[in-house]
């Protein structure tokens, strides 16, 4: 993925003028930065979900606006709150979302995701019914099972306990081995999962952060 000039207004008022970075496959990074900053106004554009008033994205080397339903198919983003249907229980999501994206049962990662984060006995309930946590490890299980080339995260760690966020970590892992880019948006550094990068917005600018290793 690849951000060039990037400027984002909420509400009338602008958040970030000039946000430029490239996220190769196989990189991690995390997103930081004060609250109001538009971290998730930038996550938000980012997926294809708002229009940026400046600026452009690509994903795979084309510009990415989110119209192009093969370029949606290589990204997956689960935002700060995550939504889901009010009459489908989470195994029917995770169905649906199985046959929406033609992912053979036999190499259907779902049921392995589900386990790992202890859902696998609430398959039979509504979203509705879950915690705000439980919600959480639903949208990540839906967003990871798809094998997406890159992944979008919004405050991904914190809603979860301390077990589901080493989890989270190890799937993430996993998921760069495979070839995956992360960009996910956190207040800090998490267990089990080190960044390639740290990019932090403040002040209306994006910018490397100093403690960025790379």
């Amino acid at each position: 993925m690849r951000a060039e000039g990037l400027a984002c207004s909420h509400a009338g008022t602008p958040l970030f003028s000039g946000a430029s970075f490239t996220l190769l496959e196989d990189e991690v990074a995390f997103l930081t930065g004060p609250n109001g900053a538009g971290k998730s106004t930038l996550l938000r554009t980012l997926a294809g979900w708002d229009v940026p008033a400046e600026g452009r994205v690509e994903l795979c080397g084309r510009r990415f606006d989110g119209a192009d339903r093969a370029q949606r198919a290589q990204m997956a983003f689960v935002p700060d709150t995550p939504v889901f249907y009010d009459d489908l229980t989470a195994g029917e999501h995770v169905e649906l979302v199985r046959r929406a994206n033609r992912i053979p049962r036999a190499s259907d990662p779902s049921e392995r995701l589900m386990d790992a984060f202890g859902l696998a006995e609430r398959r039979n309930l509504l979203p509705s019914s879950y915690s705000r946590g439980m919600r959480q490890k639903l949208a990540l299980v839906l967003a990871l099972a798809c094998r997406p080339r890159l992944l979008l995260l919004d405050e991904p760690y914190g809603p979860l306990d301390p077990e589901s966020a080493e989890v989270l970590s190890r799937l993430l892992v996993e998921a760069r081995v495979a070839g995956a880019a992360v960009l996910a948006s956190c207040h800090h550094g998490v267990a089990g999962l080190r960044p390639d990068k740290w990019l932090r917005l403040k002040g209306g600018r994006l910018e490397r952060d100093p403690a960025d290793a790379c």
